[in-house]
C-alpha cells in the first residue's frame, strides 16, 4: 500500500476514534450513578416508594401532592407534618424494613407540634430568585431541574453536566446560571437579568 493511502486511512481512523470518544464523553456527563445518595435526613423518607411508578409497585404520588406550593408561589417547600399525617394517621407500617419506626418519628414531631427539620438539598444563592410557580405553570417537569426524584431512595443534588448547543465544549452544571439560561433561550424564557436577580 502506498504511504499516501496509509496516511489517509490512518487520519480517517484517528478522526473516527476522536468522534467516538467525544460522543462517549458527552454521554458520560449525562450519566448519574445509581449509588449516589444525599444526606441522611431526620426521617428516612423514600421518594421512590411514594412517587415511583405504580407499575413498579410504588404509590405514584405526584410531586405537587406534597410540594403543592410549587404551583402557587416561589418555593416548593417541604410539606408540613399534617400532609404526612394525611396518610400516616392510618398507615402505620410501610412495605420496607424499619418503616414503622420512621412513621413513628412523624407521629412524634406531630405530638410535639414541631416541623420535621429536613436538610435542604436544592439551594440557590441568595442573589437568585427562582419562582417555582412560573416554571410549573410553563409545563417544566420537576425532574428537569431536580432529576428523577421518583427513582431515588434518598434525594441528592443531581450533578449532571451537559454540553449546551451554544457552547459545545463548555459544560454547564445543573442549577447554575449557564444551565438555566440555556433552557430559557430554548423555550423563550426571559433573558432579562432582573427576571431572576433582584
Amino acid at each position: 500500500m502506498e504511504p499516501r493511502k496509509r496516511t489517509l486511512i490512518g487520519l480517517c481512523l484517528v478522526g473516527i476514534c476522536a468522534s467516538v470518544l467525544t460522543a462517549t464523553a458527552a454521554g458520560l456527563y449525562e450519566y448519574t450513578p445509581e449509588e449516589q445518595t444525599g444526606p441522611e435526613q431526620p426521617i428516612a423518607f423514600n421518594h421512590e416508594i411514594h412517587a415511583g411508578s405504580v407499575e413498579a409497585g410504588n404509590l405514584g404520588m405526584q410531586c405537587l401532592y406534597c410540594h403543592g406550593p410549587a404551583a402557587r408561589g416561589q418555593h416548593a417547600t417541604v410539606p408540613p407534618v399534617s400532609t404526612c399525617l394525611g396518610c400516616h394517621n392510618h398507615v402505620k407500617v410501610g412495605r420496607t424494613e424499619g418503616s414503622a419506626e420512621e412513621i413513628a418519628k412523624i407521629q412524634e414531631f406531630a405530638a410535639k407540634g414541631e416541623s420535621i427539620p429536613w436538610i435542604r438539598i436544592h439551594d440557590l444563592p441568595d442573589h437568585v430568585q427562582f419562582k417555582h410557580m412560573r416554571h410549573v405553570n410553563a409545563g417544566v417537569a420537576c425532574q428537569e431541574c431536580h432529576g428523577e426524584v421518583q427513582n431515588m431512595k434518598r434525594v441528592y443534588l443531581v450533578p449532571q453536566m451537559q454540553f449546551t448547543r451554544r457552547s459545545l465544549w463548555t459544560p454547564s452544571q445543573k442549577l447554575e446560571m449557564g444551565w438555566c439560561m440555556e433552557c430559557h433561550l430554548e423555550r423563550g424564557g426571559s433573558d432579562d437579568c432582573a427576571a431572576c436577580h433582584y
